[in-house]
C-alpha cells in the first residue's frame, strides 16, 4: 500500500488553507476536513499545524493517513491481533489531591513573548541556561506561507523573562527549501550553547521530509544552517521529535539525542539518533522500542538525560496498547534495555474534547530526571467520571518501577485539563517539581481555558494547591488547530517560565509565563 504523494501535498496545501490550483486564502476559515469510519472516532496526525482527512483502506483493516496507517480492526485484550504484551494489567485510578480551594490567581510574570499578528503559534520548547531563556513554537500563517514563512520561531530573553527578541533557524538545510518546519524543542550543552530541533515538509511539489538541529551560542540570539538528522524523499515520515542534552561528566558530556517515530507503511517505529560534534553530524537511526510487529503504533519519543552518570531514557505513548513506555540506555545511546510500562492511558490515539476545532488531545507526556536521580513523568488521560486530567508518576530506581499515578488538578467535576509541562530543578528538600497545564474549571460550559499551576517541593511526595497563572481566558474554540499537541516550561533560578499558546483574542500568541 503506497499513499499517492501529490495526494499527500494537495491534503497538506488544504489544511493550511491553501488550494491545489489557486492561490492563498487570508484567514483560518478552513475548517478541518474530518471522516468518520463506521461509528469510531477518527484519529489524527499528530504533527502539522492543521490535519488532512484519512481515508479507509480495503486491506487488513487499516485506514490510510498521509503516509500512515493506523490500525482500526477489534482489538485483543487493548492490542492488535497477534501482539503480546504479557499479563494486561487493569488501569490504577489515581490517587487525587485532599480536597482544596483551587483556582487563587498567582503572581506571575506573563508576557507576550511572540506578538504575531495574523498567526498561529502553538506546539511550544523551553530551555534556560543560568543567563538567558529561550521558548520556540510553530509559526504559522494560514493561507500566507509564502509571504510569510512558516518556520519555527524562538523567543529569547535575557532580562529574567521581562521580555522577548524574535528568530528564526530558517527552513533550508540539506540543499533543500521546505514551506514549513513544526514540532520545535530547545535544549543546550555544558558550555550553554543551544540546540534546536524541527522537522520540515514541503507545501507543493516532491515530498522530502527531514528533521533538522540549529544551534546558537549562550544568548540564543542567532540560529546556525540547520543540519539534517534525518532526510526522506517518498520513503516514509518522521514525526514529533524531542531532544536532550548530556550535561553530566560521563564519556557522553555534550552528547545531543534526538528522538522521533518513523512512519513507514503500516508501522510507528521509535528511532533515535545523536551527535558527539555540537550538531555537525549524526549517527544512523538506532531503533528504541522492543516490539518487532508488522502494527507497533508508537508516537510522541521524548528522551531525557541522568545528569548525574549519563544515562539517557526515552519515553513514548504506544496508543495501540494504551500505555507510555520508558527505556534506557548506558552506553550514550548506541543500544537500549527492555521496555518498561510506566503508565496506562485510555486515549488512544487522540481524545476530543471539544473547543479546540476537532483537534483531538493525546497524553502529551513529558519525562525529566531530576537532580536526586528520580524519573518524573506527567501526562493528561481521560479519568473516569472526572475528565480529561493530569496525572503524574515517578521512578526512584531509573525507571524499571514507577509508582501508582496522582491526579495533579485539584478541581472537582468533570472540567478538563490537558497539554501538562514539567520543569524539575533542586531544591532544599528534594526535587522541585513544577507542572503547568490547560484547564477549563472556570467556565461551566468545560471550554474557555486558563493555565494553571502546581508545584511540589519534596520530590513530587505532595504538591501545591493548583494556582491559576492566566489572566484572560484563552477561546480555542472554531480554530482547527486549537493550541496544537504540547506545551513546554524550564526552570529559570528559583521558578519556572512556561510557554504556553493564548487565544484571548484574534491572534494566536505564545505567552512566556513566570512563577
Amino acid at each position: 500500500m503506497q499513499v499517492a504523494m501529490s495526494r499527500v501535498l494537495c491534503a497538506l496545501a488544504i489544511a493550511l488553507t491553501l488550494s491545489c490550483n489557486a492561490g492563498p486564502s487570508e484567514k483560518f476559515e478552513a475548517a478541518q476536513s474530518r471522516q468518520a469510519v463506521g461509528s469510531t472516532v477518527t484519529a489524527q496526525f499528530l504533527t502539522l499545524p492543521m490535519h488532512p482527512r484519512e481515508e479507509e483502506s480495503s486491506e487488513e483493516g487499516l485506514i490510510e493517513f498521509e503516509n500512515r496507517f493506523i490500525w482500526r480492526a477489534p482489538l485483543e485484550n487493548g492490542l492488535p491481533p497477534g501482539i503480546s504484551n504479557g499479563p494486561q494489567v487493569e488501569a490504577a485510578q489515581p490517587s487525587p489531591l485532599a480536597a482544596r480551594a483551587g483556582g487563587g490567581t498567582g503572581t506571575q510574570v506573563l508576557v507576550n513573548a511572540s506578538n504575531a499578528a495574523d498567526s498561529y503559534q502553538g506546539e511550544t520548547g523551553a530551555a534556560a541556561n543560568g543567563t538567558s531563556i529561550v521558548g520556540g513554537s510553530n509559526s504559522i500563517f494560514p493561507g500566507a506561507c509564502g509571504t510569510n514563512p512558516c518556520f519555527v520561531r524562538s523567543y529569547t530573553s535575557g532580562d529574567g523573562g521581562t521580555s522577548y527578541s524574535t528568530a528564526s533557524p530558517g527552513g533550508t538545510w540539506n540543499g533543500t527549501t521546505f514551506g514549513i518546519t513544526f514540532d520545535p524543542a530547545i535544549d543546550f550543552d555544558t558550555s550553554g550553547n543551544y540546540f534546536y530541533v524541527f522537522g520540515g515538509a514541503p507545501l507543493s511539489g516532491s515530498f522530502p521530509n527531514s528533521i533538522a538541529v540549529a544551534s546558537a551560542g549562550p544568548s540564543g540570539l542567532s540560529w546556525s544552517t540547520p543540519v539534517a538528522v534525518t532526510f526522506n524523499k517518498n520513503r516514509f515520515f518522521d514525526d514529533k521529535y524531542y531532544l536532550a542534552v548530556d550535561r553530566s561528566a560521563s564519556t557522553f558530556r555534550d552528547r545531543i539525542y534526538v528522538g522521533w517515530d518513523r512512519n513507514q507503511q503500516n508501522n510507528q517505529i521509535l528511532f533515535v539518533s545523536f551527535s558527539s560534534n555540537h550538531g555537525a553530524s549524526w549517527s544512523s537511526p538506532v531503533k528504541v522500542n522492543d516490539g518487532t510487529s508488522r502494527f507497533e503504533r508508537v508516537i510522541g519519543a521524548y528522551p531525557a538525560v541522568d545528569h548525574r552518570n549519563g544515562t539517557v531514557l526515552m519515553s513514548w505513548h504506544d496508543y495501540a496498547r494504551n500505555q507510555i513506555f520508558v527505556d534506557r540506555s548506558t552506553n550514550g545511546g548506541v543500544s537500549w534495555g527492555t521496555d518498561v510500562l510506566a503508565a496506562i492511558t485510555h486515549t488512544g490515539f487522540g481524545m476530543d474534547i471539544g473547543c479546540n476545532g476537532g483537534r483531538s488531545q493525546s497524553p502529551a507526556h513529558h519525562l525529566k530526571v531530576g537532580p536526586s536521580g528520580t524519573l518524573h513523568l506527567v501526562y493528561a488521560d481521560n479519568v473516569a467520571g472526572s475528565g480529561f486530567d493530569i496525572l503524574y508518576v515517578q521512578s526512584a530506581n531509573g525507571g524499571l518501577t514507577w509508582t501508582a499515578p496522582r491526579r495533579l488538578n485539584d478541581d472537582a467535576g468533570a472540567a478538563h485539563q490537558y497539554h501538562p509541562t514539567l520543569a524539575v530543578s533542586a531544591g532544599a528538600a528534594g526535587d522541585k517539581v513544577a507542572v503547568t497545564f490547560y484547564d477549563r474549571r472556570d467556565d461551566p460550559a468545560n471550554c474557555l481555558t486558563h493555565v494553571y499551576s502546581t508545584q511540589s517541593t519534596d520530590g513530587g511526595a505532595t504538591f501545591s494547591a493548583n494556582v491559576r497563572q492566566t489572566t484572560a481566558a484563552s477561546n480555542f474554540d472554531g480554530n482547527p488547530n486549537g493550541p496544537g499537541d504540547y506545551s513546554s516550561s524550564t526552570p529559570v533560578g528559583t521558578g519556572t517560565i512556561a510557554f504556553h499558546s493564548q487565544h484571548p483574542a484574534a491572534d494566536f500568541d505564545v505567552f512566556a509565563i513566570g512563577f
